[in-house]
């Protein structure tokens, strides 16, 4: 009875906010609508907002007249007669004497982008992000980044944003992601594109699905219920604690000095205590997760030769930032990941012995010094000098100061729906780019079922039928289980209007952020022209195995002619590579394939009864099946559910 008495007095407490917020203005336009928007063409869009219950709203648009009158909270909403692309427009509202005009105002096609960091990766950042930004000069491509805040009930309207137009100036801000896929349809279709961003970084699913859809799963039941309707706490205020606490991390790592006064970077310090690791290092493998402050040391050896050269310190990937010292004097710094090759004057040299020092920042636990594709080494440019820094290094993660962790609320169960999605239902749209995982990839069962049930959600809620939502599966990673991640994320493709966009071979082993985004967006794209534009003729996805046969000792695998398009390939012209097949037993072996038509037969010589198959089947696979348009076979398992 406790809780119902709770669950009602919230529900009340929701209702009069509501009212309340109304009458602040006599006449207020959700913050969705603002000059350079871009509205959904070819159906009713709708426009909406908060005036004095009972009064009459009109929108003036295209040459239309459209009105609505505010219901007894002072919500109205106003729907526009299907219009066709095009623009520019001004945008009227009128209520008694009170107008809003917005200008440059577009019909076209309009996508909301969400997810995590993948999805609020920058332009700006990408592979040759200069000439991208340089050349992102497309004024019919508008977008509309929704800001960061929470809430523990659902918003009625975002705290702010505005539409930004497409140019050189403002691109390197946009969603790589989605700039790219708009950029796709705006020059294939020929019409403007609007992109709404709602994503934020490290966010996981359940926070972007409703309190009332979150409640069906059973693993969350309980916490919706104590969480949401049995609780009032403030979470924007405890987010921005956890706020103030990261900008006192960031102060640390700027000023503290404790590392240099203990003279750690020099060749005189007594480092015979520290533990050891071999090169790459980084926090999972030496047991120091989280946010730390790293220092770790390299002696060496220099040979005669070098002295009076200046030498190269090529110390491979650095994540994520770095201060590097050559004999106690520093030699280079970067703030963000990147490959990191430093200049060591010939005067710091020291004929034997020298010592490297580096002072790591590792954030989320994902901190690293070098990476398995790269050689480390100090070398001369004339190559006679090439000393190898791989190997053994020392490291100590107690010299520097504890680093304060703020505790976010963004990824509190709903949060991101209340705060990114409900202020925006009912805006019109033509679908969903969804790119998250990341923060749920420990859990691929969850997430198989919890996919689905958010998809359903968001389509419920915006109200306009089976939207197509396009998703991004994992791309290849070093490390974790993102194969069986990877098949979780497939079987959303079950449900209808659901298409998928392989990022299998465009990944960075050693990176949870790919710099390659053009051709995720690109491909995002791909499946919008079918699932979306209804486009028929063409091949829009990869090779999809649709059957298996067991031949002998051998296994058939059967792709779907139209997926397979104008024929199987290897890409690179050599044999074909991740495939395994296993017995009964389970135990898989790598195994030969060949190309046969739509099919692959595949066996190893060490199977002589074959039951199961799979292809790509380990987070970080060199696949190299691809159809001749060019799209890559993804993880997949036949025969084999465990």
């Amino acid at each position: 009875m406790k809780k119902f008495k709770l669950s009602l007095t919230f529900l009340v407490l929701f209702l009069s906010c509501q009212v309340s917020y109304a009458w602040t203005d006599s006449l207020r336009v959700a913050r969705i609508f603002s000059d350079n928007m871009v509205l959904q063409q070819g159906i009713y869009a709708p426009v909406w907002g908060w005036a004095s219950p009972g009064t009459q709203v009109t929108v003036e648009v295209a040459g239309g007249c459209y009105t609505g009158v505010a219901d007894e909270t002072g919500k109205w909403l106003v729907r526009i007669a299907p219009k066709t692309a095009g623009g520019p427009y001004e945008l009227k509202v009128r209520c008694g004497s009170k107008e809003k005009v917005y200008s440059n105002v577009m019909f076209g096609e309009v996508w909301l982008a969400s997810g995590q960091s993948n999805m609020n990766f920058r332009l700006a950042s990408v592979q040759h992000a200069a000439e991208e930004v340089q050349h992102a000069d497309y004024p019919d491509i508008r977008e509309f980044a929704t800001p960061y805040v929470v809430s523990r009930t659902p918003l009625q309207d975002l705290s702010g944003g505005s539409w930004q137009v497409c140019t050189p100036q403002t691109a390197g801000d946009f969603s790589a992601v989605a700039y790219f896929f708009a950029r796709a349809l705006h020059i294939d279709r020929k019409v403007p594109v609007g992109i709404i961003h709602t994503s934020w970084s490290g966010t996981v699913c359940e926070a972007w699905i409703s309190a009332g859809m979150l409640h069906t799963l059973p693993e969350f039941r309980n916490r919706v219920v104590e969480e949401i309707y049995n609780s009032d706490e403030d979470w924007a205020s405890l987010h921005q604690l956890g706020i103030e606490k990261d900008k006192e991390r960031a102060r640390i790592v700027s000023t503290s000095d404790a590392g240099l006064k203990q003279r750690v970077h020099t060749r005189r310090y007594d480092d015979s205590s520290w533990k050891t690791a071999p090169y790459p290092v980084y926090p999972a493998r030496v047991g120091l997760g989280g946010y730390k402050l790293l220092w770790l040391r390299k002696e060496i050896e220099l040979p005669a030769e070098a002295m009076g050269k200046d030498l190269m310190l090529h110390l491979g990937k650095v994540i994520r930032s770095d201060v590097t010292y050559f004999n106690g004097v520093e030699v280079g710094r970067s703030e963000w990941d990147g490959v990191r090759t430093y200049r060591v004057p010939a005067k710091l040299l020291k004929k034997g012995r020298n010592v490297i020092a580096v002072r790591l920042l590792s954030e989320w636990g994902y901190g690293r010094l070098g990476d398995e594709a790269s050689t480390p080494r100090l070398y001369s440019q004339d190559q006679t000098v090439d000393v190898a820094l791989d190997g053994t290094w020392k490291f100590n993660g107690s010299i520097e100061p504890e680093l304060p962790v703020g505790k976010g609320y963004s990824n509190n169960i709903t949060c991101m729906y209340n705060t990114k999605i409900a202020p925006l239902v009912p805006y019109g749209l033509r679908g969903f780019l969804w790119y998250q995982g990341e923060g749920n990839s420990g859990n691929p069962d969850l997430y198989e079922r919890m996919q689905p049930i958010l998809i359903n959600d968001w389509r419920i809620r915006f109200g306009q039928g089976s939207l197509p939502f396009l998703f991004v599966q994992l791309p290849n990673i070093d490390g974790g289980n993102w194969q069986r991640f990877r098949e979780a994320q497939a079987k959303s493709l079950d449900w209808p209007d659901v298409g998928m966009a392989v990022s299998i071979d465009v990944g960075d082993p050693y990176d949870i952020h790919p710099k390659n985004k053009k051709v995720v967006g690109e491909r995002l794209y791909s499946r919008a022209k079918e699932l979306a534009y209804k486009e028929s003729d063409g091949v829009f996805q990869g090779p999809v195995c649709e059957s298996f046969r067991i031949e002998g000792n051998k296994i058939r695998l059967t792709f779907n002619a139209k997926t397979v398009g104008s024929g199987l390939v290897s890409k690179d012209g050599n044999e074909l590579r991740t495939f395994e097949v296993a017995g009964k037993d389970g135990r898989y072996v790598s195994a030969q394939a060949v190309i046969e038509g739509c099919d692959v037969i595949v066996w190893s010589d060490s199977v002589q009864a074959p039951c199961y198959a799979r292809h790509a089947w380990s987070p970080n696979p060199a696949v190299n099946l691809y159809n001749r348009e060019g799209f890559p076979a993804t993880s997949f398992r036949m025969g084999d559910g465990r």
